[in-house]
């Protein structure tokens, strides 16, 4: 049985979707990927959603409750205001640091997120025989060069009724 480890760019997907005015059920995403699963031998042993936050984002802060309650296992960290204002809040080194460090215990990664800063990973990733899923926002948001490192490539829009618009 192979061993399969999820992990989602929730700041990525959710910049996507919040600007169409569409919901993503990360209830319905995570029974999606499990049944999936089952289907090819497979057993998803840990879905990690990065999910980066402020303190006066009372929408970020349920939706970090309401997705630790599904079943994800949730990593997130306070963004930072820089000092002209903008705001930094991703957690791209966090999820690398988590893929390398799975890399011994699975044989397949399912990576969600639109963002071409992951090339690297999935290139470093597949040179270990790891095979990767990549599940993106769409194929416009979500970059050409991860679709085409990527063992396999998945719209969101694509999925049941993942997304609600």
């Amino acid at each position: 049985m192979k061993k399969v480890s999820v992990f989602i760019d929730v700041q990525n997907i959710q910049q996507v979707f919040e600007k169409q005015g569409a919901e993503i059920r990360y209830d319905r995403l995570k029974d999606y990927l499990t049944e999936r699963y089952k289907k090819e031998d497979g057993e998803i042993i840990k879905f990690s959603a990065f999910i980066p936050y402020r303190l006066s984002d009372e929408n970020r802060l349920k939706l970090i409750d309401a997705i630790s309650l599904i079943g994800y296992r949730v990593l997130s960290k306070l963004a930072k205001e820089r000092p002209d204002g903008s705001i930094k809040a991703n957690m791209d080194v966090e999820m690398v640091l988590e893929m390398i460090t799975s890399l011994e215990y699975v044989d397949e990664i399912v990576l969600i997120t639109g963002d071409s800063d992951f090339e690297p990973l999935i290139h470093f990733l597949s040179k270990r025989g790891k095979k990767i899923l990549l599940i993106g926002p769409g194929r416009g948001p979500t970059a050409i060069e991860i679709i085409r490192a990527s063992d396999e490539f998945e719209n969101l829009d694509e999925i049941g009724d993942v997304v609600l618009k």
